[in-house]
């Protein structure tokens, strides 16, 4: 009778794991050409999230922001989500102009990472966030851009003066 009770448990706590391993898949990132024409197309905002391969902090990200619920309720609502590796020699396609990711993320002033690029539907960058934020920062950060609080306040300004959106 243990042993039966034993594989129930078992199955029911293995079930819970392939739940949450679904639910850290259920993310889409998109490819670079593929990000800029669908927030083009769909007039959401592209998110573009510049790491590095094997970056602690992307890891960390991955682990406790991206996979929280609300993060991801935003990104689906409002945002194409988009990663760019400043490590990579892989070519992307921006317009007719050809890059590699590595060139690309210096175009756009990446310094360190990990950095949040915000650009609206017309590829205009209308926010950043540089390093590692906690899932409530992010929030926050999704909550700024959609309301599109960027056009009155910087995102400290946002953080001090406007009451958190949850």
């Amino acid at each position: 009778m243990r042993c039966l009770i034993f594989v129930g448990i078992l199955v029911v706590c293995s079930s819970f794991v392939t739940l949450a391993q679904n639910d850290i898949g259920s993310l889409k990132w998109h490819e670079w050409e593929e990000g800029v024409r669908e927030a083009h197309d769909s007039g959401k905002f592209l998110l573009v999230y510049v790491y590095t391969a094997g970056h602690e902090w992307l890891k960390r990200m991955d682990q406790s922001v991206y996979i929280h619920p609300r993060v991801q309720e935003l990104l689906a609502a409002q945002f194409v989500p988009t990663k760019l590796n400043a490590e990579s020699e892989t070519i992307i396609a921006n317009g007719a102009d050809h890059y590699t990711e590595r060139e690309c993320a210096k175009l756009l002033n990446v310094n360190s990472c990990p950095t949040t690029l915000v650009f609206n539907s017309n590829f205009q960058l209308v926010a950043r966030l540089n390093g590692n934020k906690n899932a409530d920062t992010f929030i926050r950060f999704l909550h700024y851009v959609s309301g599109k609080y960027y056009k009155r306040y910087t995102f400290d300004q946002y953080l001090t003066q406007v009451p958190p959106e949850y």
